[in-house]
């Protein structure tokens, strides 16, 4: 995040290191500084932040918002300490969804604001000029990314394609480095070390993604699926699960694959159904892009970020 906020003046960041949910100190030095600043709305991202953006918000005097970035369920106790919340901010369709049927707020406090990528980031691409097809996967290590599932399908698509080759871009977050060992088994067990390629992770994925020629997600749980958008927006034709969030993009079939949960088969007919269909790949990675354009580009997200952020100011 601070390199994300490099290009800001270093005076209009402020950091407010936070112990726990319960940091009353921290949201006494927050309330007490978007006072004096004539900080007029409060906007928190992550669990641990909501309770101590309340606090802070009645300190100043002044509204707070939420985002809900996951589908995990909330705590009851957040009842209680959001009970003034002017909105929850749901960055997708699922995640709004799950906000709803855990009914800890009104109907009407849940808005929908989709993610939103940025589009110069990602130039148009016609292919990735190598010489055998590969298909390419990004995300962090954990089992729920589901890269057990691709690395099977990979093993039934080299039975029929050879040349075809895998890339899995990501790396460990867990604490002891308990995700990657199990793959890197996995890949020896099924005799793929000459076929998939475990390269850890790049802070570059726009250039990443220029080298694959289709990106499979094979992930079991998706919030919204952004690296999917990414991999649309880069030109790369998609075959993704049926997550929520994978669904919400890929939402109808000339935009891209979506296949079941846990089906290393049918994930690898899709792989190879594309593989044999050069025209199809185009038509997918043409309209998949047109579709992000429209639909998740990051000056739509600021605008209807900012129209939310000015009613609420405006609101008595």
């Amino acid at each position: 995040m601070p390199r994300a906020m490099s290009n800001l003046p270093a005076k209009n960041i402020v950091e407010f290191p936070l112990r726990n949910a319960l940091d009353i100190s921290s949201a006494i030095k927050i309330g007490k500084f978007a006072r004096e600043n004539q900080i007029e709305l409060i906007n928190a991202h992550f669990a641990k932040d909501y309770p101590v953006a309340a606090a802070a918000s009645r300190i100043a005097e002044i509204p707070f918002v939420i985002t809900r970035h996951v589908l995990f369920p909330m705590n009851r106790m957040h009842r209680i300490f959001l009970r003034e919340v002017k909105y929850v901010i749901a960055p997708s369709n699922a995640v709004a969804d799950s906000l709803r049927s855990q009914a800890i707020f009104p109907d009407e406090k849940i808005v929908t604001i989709r993610y939103g990528l940025d589009v110069d980031k990602f130039p148009k691409r016609n292919s990735s000029g190598l010489d055998r097809l590969r298909v390419g996967s990004i995300g962090n290590l954990d089992p729920v990314k589901g890269f057990d599932i691709l690395l099977r399908a990979a093993k039934i698509v080299v039975k029929l394609k050879p040349d075809v080759r895998f890339t899995i871009v990501g790396e460990d977050r867990s604490r002891d480095g308990r995700n990657e060992k199990p793959l890197r088994d996995l890949i020896a067990g099924l005799d793929l070390e000459e076929t998939v390629e475990l390269t850890g992770w790049s802070d570059n994925i726009a250039d990443v993604l220029s080298n694959f020629d289709i990106f499979a997600s094979a992930s079991r749980s998706e919030s919204f699926g952004f690296v999917i958008a990414e991999a649309m927006l880069a030109g790369v034709p998609v075959i993704a699960t049926e997550t929520k969030g994978a669904k919400e993009i890929i939402s109808e079939p000339t935009l891209g694959r979506v296949v079941p949960i846990d089906s290393p088969e049918r994930l690898a007919d899709a792989i190879l159904e594309l593989s044999n269909d050069k025209e199809k790949l185009k038509q997918l990675a043409m309209y998949g892009r047109e579709h992000v354009e429209k639909n998740f580009s990051l000056r739509r997200m600021v605008d209807e970020t900012e129209m939310l952020y000015q009613r609420i100011i405006a609101a008595p």
